[in-house]
């Protein structure tokens, strides 16, 4: 296939680009990457398996023309490029909506307007379903708590119209996916895990939000583009909304887990009810019912940190387990 990943120098987007590359296909996939390269992850686009065919478009989803260009060709579309961090969408709302919202909307109607794309996959959030008191589902109530996860639940709902409006000829899935964590070419560093094991590393303080009780559903960043991989090549999940979740872990379990890795950790706790004190755990079985698997525990990516880390952490790299 030729597949077009937006936002594909980015976090999640860096590793999907490696993963099609190394599938073992008749013929190799064609990966259009698609990037303003706002944020200047030109690492990602370096050193890439020799093994996949690539082709770089510089683009951005807020420009029609950019999309109609790159996707002229494409079968497949993965839709990745977003702002990501709820916490400032309250602080650049109108700038998450048009490139969150407007974007989504942008890449939906380049897809119906391309003669030859069959599927979108959308990258959605569990932080669609705001804070829960049960465990959510893809048939929860959705009431988003931040103004990003109100764009993302909204660009959902326009790839999911996709099948209807296209009378058939293209399908939207929607994944779910849960705080994203782990090292990939493009790294991001805001998210819980990820800040947290880089400030436990350099003896930088760590801001809890209340006792730390708070429930997330996480999902390694090789998992979340396995799944993007899973769903383009199963199409089953054509038309389906799937959480994607390794595991639910509250914010002191992965304290614990940093402890022994990071002695030096320093942890100042906050009071007051804030976003990141939202606790809501995600289920993510409908997608694992239909084969996907994930394959690292909330507790290996803290490790894979500390290995890459180890001058500041206590376990040295020579001796540190394999994941």
């Amino acid at each position: 296939m030729n597949i077009l990943i937006t936002g594909a120098a980015g976090y999640i987007g860096s590793q999907i680009i490696i993963d099609l590359a190394h599938r073992e296909t008749p013929t190799p996939h064609k990966i259009i990457v698609f990037d303003n390269m706002r944020d200047e992850r030109y690492q990602s686009l370096m050193d890439l398996p020799t093994n996949g065919e690539y082709r770089f478009h510089f683009g951005d989803v807020l420009n029609t023309d950019d999309l109609a260009a790159a996707m002229q060709y494409a079968d497949a579309v993965i839709h990745l490029a977003a702002l990501t961090n709820a916490v400032l969408s309250f602080d650049r709302r109108q700038q998450t909506e048009e490139i969150n919202l407007q974007g989504a909307r942008n890449v939906v109607e380049a897809a119906l307007a391309s003669p030859n794309v069959r599927r979108v996959i959308y990258a959605s959030t569990c932080s669609v379903y705001g804070e829960t008191e049960e465990v959510a589902t893809e048939t929860s109530e959705c009431v988003p708590a931040s103004p990003y996860a109100q764009f993302k639940l909204d660009g959902e709902h326009a790839t999911m119209a996709l099948s209807e409006r296209s009378g058939g000829r293209i399908s939207g899935t929607a994944l779910r996916l849960g705080t994203v964590f782990g090292m990939s070419p493009g790294l991001r560093v805001h998210t819980v895990v990820n800040m947290f094991a880089l400030h436990a590393a350099l003896s930088m303080p760590i801001r809890v939000d209340g006792a730390g009780e708070q429930q997330r559903p996480f999902v390694h960043v090789r998992d979340a583009a396995s799944a993007f991989v899973f769903a383009l090549e199963h199409e089953e999940t054509a038309g389906g909304v799937y959480n994607v979740v390794g595991e639910n872990r509250s914010v002191k379990q992965v304290l614990e887990y940093l402890q022994p890795r990071f002695p030096h950790l320093r942890v100042v706790h906050a009071p007051g009810k804030q976003l990141n004190q939202l606790s809501y755990i995600v289920d993510g079985s409908r997608l694992r019912e239909l084969g996907w698997r994930p394959k690292w525990t909330v507790e290996a990516g803290i490790e894979e940190f500390a290995r890459m880390c180890s001058p500041f952490s206590s376990v040295p790299r020579e001796l540190a387990p394999g994941v």
